[in-house]
């Protein structure tokens, strides 16, 4: 279980499974974003890590018959066959991050450019990075990780941290605001409880439960 929801989410899985239509998290990932800022306060691009939970990353390995010695680690040639195994998006998928500029339009990301996969100690930690279509004022600019139908629980255990060459004289810093869990809880009862029983689809939860990331900038003198 990851650290941010040690707390709180086995009770919130336990309610969700017991409803109708059940859904709950089944990988949990530990999330990491690295902002790349330009000169001129602008963001160019960000790089995404995702560290998947043990057990899936025990699934993954086995279904592609890796890590025969369960050592927790990867031959050369190993590693080289699962590079770019979660970067194989369909179309349309937005690789569960959601990106909004400081007026509150969501800002496009382009596709991944592999960064790499290692294993360490058993877990896939994979590294991608993306460009954005047009660059957007850091300044306010809001993140947030997330599977729309929680299958996937993300969270920023990995922290977010800004590179590049941002203004001296405009400091920015990235905060990262945890959602009110109980509020998160009474809406995910409320849509659970609302949603067909009979319903082939699942219920749209992980934004309720996804940190907020916002860069905030000092002002400039």
């Amino acid at each position: 279980m990851r650290p941010a929801f040690r707390l709180t989410l086995p009770a919130l899985i336990w309610a969700l499974t017991a409803a109708p239509g059940g859904a709950h998290p089944h990988i949990f990932v530990d999330t990491g974003i690295v902002v790349e800022l330009q000169a001129d306060g602008t963001i160019g691009a960000v790089q995404v890590t995702w560290a998947y939970d043990d057990f899936y990353s025990l699934l993954v390995l086995q279904d592609m018959g890796l890590d025969d010695d369960a050592d927790g680690t990867l031959t050369e040639a190993e590693t080289a066959r699962i590079q770019g195994w979660d970067l194989q998006w369909i179309e349309g998928y937005n690789g569960d991050l959601v990106m909004t500029g400081p007026e509150g339009a969501e800002v496009t990301l382009g596709p991944p450019e592999d960064l790499g996969i290692e294993v360490v100690e058993g877990r896939i930690i994979s590294r991608h990075r993306r460009i954005l279509a047009e660059r957007v004022v850091a300044k306010g600019t809001q993140m947030r990780a997330f599977d729309p139908e929680f299958y996937t629980a993300y969270d920023m255990t990995r922290g977010v941290t800004l590179t590049g060459a941002a203004s001296a004289t405009a400091p920015c810093e990235a905060r990262i605001i945890a959602p009110d869990q109980d509020e998160a809880y009474r809406e995910a009862q409320e849509v659970m409880a609302a949603f067909p029983e009979t319903a082939t689809d699942v219920p749209l939860l992980g934004h309720l439960f996804a940190e907020t990331v916002t860069i905030a900038c000092a002002p400039q003198d």
